[in-house]
């Protein structure tokens, strides 16, 4: 079970005592009882939250506090807290490389300028790659595939969560296990790889820093991970901290397993075998593009409060002369604003939500549902958008065709979050990657104001896949 905007764990918490009490039922049932002890269930609870959890967040104190909250959840008399560092992991899900993407190379829209890029470098980059990458086979091609040189990375994280943890000595031996797995050549260099990969979007391209990364060298640093040259690393490295890339295949490769070469993977987009049971929780509802009004509301208000958008542009310009360093200050957070939205548009990671002015929720539910296993469900509170606005139609047409969606219940805030306007609508989706369509219909709720209201039967229908395509043919 995953939560990748896990946020300080409030839903992993919810899933782990909702596995606990089936798992607490189980073990009752095999002792002849007919209802699991409170002692049984603690147990379960420290099960379930050592082996079955896994949060991914950008923000390390978010991790840092769902880790806290699964502790307190799992403490059991006599034992040690559960080594979690494996499980909850600090990163952007949002943006890393996947298998199916490493494959292809540096496509041709990585070169596409973002704030502070020279177009004409853009432009004479992009033809060098496009050239680059019909001959790059031939001129590097590698004795072994970059996965099979992962070497026994799942092996050593199935390994790392068989290992027990009631004692001290024991969480401090699967601490050691995993520092050594984390610093391995193999682990270091497949991430480099794929960092190398990332950067190619973000990396500055001007004349002053005028030697971006081709397919040339992306195939070189794949053929042999140490042929780079030193600054090119070092701006590697750099890029991979300020964006925070993260490749769910290396760090779960217990749970995303790539096939070999001459193997068709399970998930053709991703490249990889296996997937989540279960991708939950309530990711964030904002806008990648930076708000200029934002950004300066504390910073300089006068911009701020400029009465029209050609004001807020001139006084920023005006920025040069009077404040320069909160210039570049914005400017350095522009660019790093367009980098992310330039990776979740052009990374062909998202192809059927990384359009237009993206809101993040749009990438977390379409990201979301390619973590999962063939038989696996997300379930997922986000703005009803997800079904209605433009931007989104590709995305709940391919739910739609392949008979993917479960439930779309449909909510008017009406107080329910404090903090957002009360006639925001926002729904709770459930839905499947439609590798095993479900013959049922698909259910709805619309305009409810309370969970209660998800049980009025004359509020809840169904319609199946045809009547859908009746009510709204486009």
């Amino acid at each position: 079970v995953c939560d990748p905007a896990v946020g300080s764990g409030h839903f992993l918490v919810g899933a782990a005592h909702r596995l606990a009490k089936h798992l607490a039922n189980v073990h009752a049932q095999a002792q002849g009882e007919s209802e699991p002890s409170p002692l049984y269930y603690q147990h379960a609870l420290r099960d379930v939250i050592g082996h079955c959890l896994y949060g991914v967040d950008v923000n390390p104190m978010a991790a840092e506090l769902c880790r806290v909250s699964l502790w307190l959840e799992a403490i059991e008399p006599g034992k040690p807290l559960s080594f979690l560092d494996h499980h909850i992991r600090v990163g952007n899900s949002l943006l890393g490389a996947t298998p199916a993407l490493l494959d292809k190379g540096i496509p041709d829209e990585a070169f596409t300028p973002i704030e502070g890029d020279d177009k004409e470098i853009c432009s004479r980059f992009k033809k060098v790659n496009k050239t680059e990458k019909v001959g790059y086979r031939r001129l590097f091609a590698a004795t072994t595939e970059p996965w099979e040189r992962l070497g026994d990375l799942a092996a050593s994280m199935t390994h790392l969560d068989d290992a027990p943890d009631d004692s001290i000595a024991a969480v401090r031996s699967k601490e050691r296990m995993y520092e050594a797995m984390v610093r391995s050549g193999n682990y270091l260099d497949g991430q480099f790889w794929a960092d190398t990969w990332c950067a190619a979007f973000v990396w500055k391209k001007t004349r002053e820093f005028n030697h971006t990364i081709t397919e040339e060298d992306f195939r070189r640093i794949e053929h042999n991970p140490h042929a780079c040259d030193a600054w090119m690393r070092d701006e590697i490295v750099r890029l991979s901290q300020q964006y925070q890339f993260f490749h769910w295949h290396l760090a779960f490769p217990d749970v995303f397993h790539v096939p070999p070469p001459d193997q068709k993977a399970e998930n053709e987009q991703a490249g990889w075998n296996g997937g989540f049971d279960v991708v939950l929780g309530n990711p964030p509802w904002e806008r990648v593009k930076l708000q200029e009004k934002e950004w300066f509301a504390e910073r300089n208000p006068e911009i701020t409060n400029a009465p029209n958008t050609a004001v807020r542009k001139q006084l920023i310009e005006a920025l040069r002369a009077d404040d320069p360093y909160l210039l570049i200050q914005f400017l350095d957070d522009t660019r790093e604003s367009e980098g992310e939205s330039h990776l979740m548009r052009n990374s062909g990671r998202f192809p059927l939500c990384g359009r237009g002015d993206i809101n993040v929720y749009t990438i977390f539910a379409e990201g979301m549902r390619n973590l999962l296993s063939p038989s696996g469900r997300v379930g997922c509170v986000l703005p009803s958008g997800i079904a209605t606005d433009d931007l989104t139609k590709f995305f709940f047409q391919d739910l739609v065709k392949t008979k993917s969606l479960f439930s779309l219940f449909d909510f008017e805030n009406k107080g329910i979050f404090s903090e957002v306007h009360s006639s925001f609508k926002f729904c709770l989706l459930t839905i499947g990657r439609g590798v095993r369509p479900h013959d049922r219909a698909a259910e709805f709720v619309f305009f409810a104001h309370s969970v209660e209201d998800l049980s009025d039967i004359d509020r809840r229908h169904t319609l199946s896949t045809e009547d859908i395509a009746r009510l709204n043919p486009n």
